[in-house]
Order: C-alpha cells, then structure tokens, then sequence
C-alpha cells in the first residue's frame, strides 16, 4: 500500500464516521430527505468520475498517482466527504426549521463561509428547542412558567388565568 493509498484510506474512514453521525439524525426526522438523496448520489458520481480516463489524468496532473485502484480511492474519499458535507447541511437546515430560526439563510451561510467557520457560526447562535404549549399549541421556549402567547402556566394543567377567577 503506497503513502497516498494509506491517507485516503484515513480520510474514507474519518469521512464515513462523520456521516454516520450526521444519518444518526435521520433517525430523529431532523435531516430533509433532499440531503439524504443528494448524499447517496455523490459517492458514485465522483467514483464514476475518477475512474474515468478524464479524471485519471487529473489526478495525474494534480500529482497523484493515475491507476485504478488510487483512483477509486480517491473518488470513494472525495464522495464521502462531499455526502457529509451535504448532510451537515441538511442538518442545519432541518435543525434550524425545529428551533423556528430563518433555515435557507443558515444553510448559505453554512455553504459560503469557507472552513467550517459557517457551520461552527450556526452552533454558537441557534436558537433554543422550541415546544408546544400545553393550551393554545404556540411554540414556546422550554423550561418557561407561562406561555407568552395564552398564559397558561406550563407546570400544571390550570387554564389561563384571568381577572374574573384570581383568589384575592
């Protein structure tokens, strides 16, 4: 196994932990099923991809070595890591709708501010989970006493209060 054989094998790996993680968030309806199709079609598109002749000379002009197998490699890496990344997306997205924040605008910023610097930004300012209340439905932070839509207390299962049922 040559040097670049055995870091694409590293970076495949790392990658497909880092879309386990990301497909573990399907299981709880957060990821959209649009970044789960796109997901599963990146890794064959860039497997075809580089073991076309056309990518091969690419890979062989960038330094890399042209035979099949660094090839298929090097498309199985560069498919995995580009799944996860639209996973990560997809997360943000989905998450972003479940804590009622602007979505599409995370998800470009996520996309266009370089380095993870996007997806770390979303991380340190979202929002809180949002529930139902338990009266009128609204959604309202968790943890709250009262609802700021209705005011029904939170805690137990009294009605709204009003001035016509307060004790004095």
């Amino acid at each position: 196994m040559t040097q670049q054989s055995a870091v694409l094998l590293i970076a495949f790996l790392v990658g497909l932990v880092v879309a386990a993680v990301l497909l573990r968030a399907a299981t709880r309806n957060i990821l959209p099923r649009s970044a789960m199709a796109i997901a599963a079609l990146a890794i064959p598109i860039w497997v075809a991809y580089f073991a076309s002749s056309q990518g091969r000379s690419l890979l062989a002009s960038k330094g890399f070595l042209s035979s099949m197998p660094d090839a298929l490699w090097f498309g199985l890496t560069f498919g995995v890591f580009t799944a996860a990344f639209f996973l990560a997306l997809g997360y943000v997205y989905g998450d972003a709708r479940r804590r009622q924040m602007p979505a599409w605008a995370w998800v470009i910023a996520a996309f266009l501010i370089p380095n993870l610097i996007g997806f770390i930004l979303y991380f340190l300012f979202r929002g809180p989970l949002l529930g139902p209340c338990s009266s009128c439905g609204k959604p309202i932070r968790g943890g709250e006493a009262f609802c700021s839509h209705c005011g029904c207390s939170q805690g137990s299962n009294i009605g709204r209060i009003t001035a016509d049922n307060r004790t004095i």
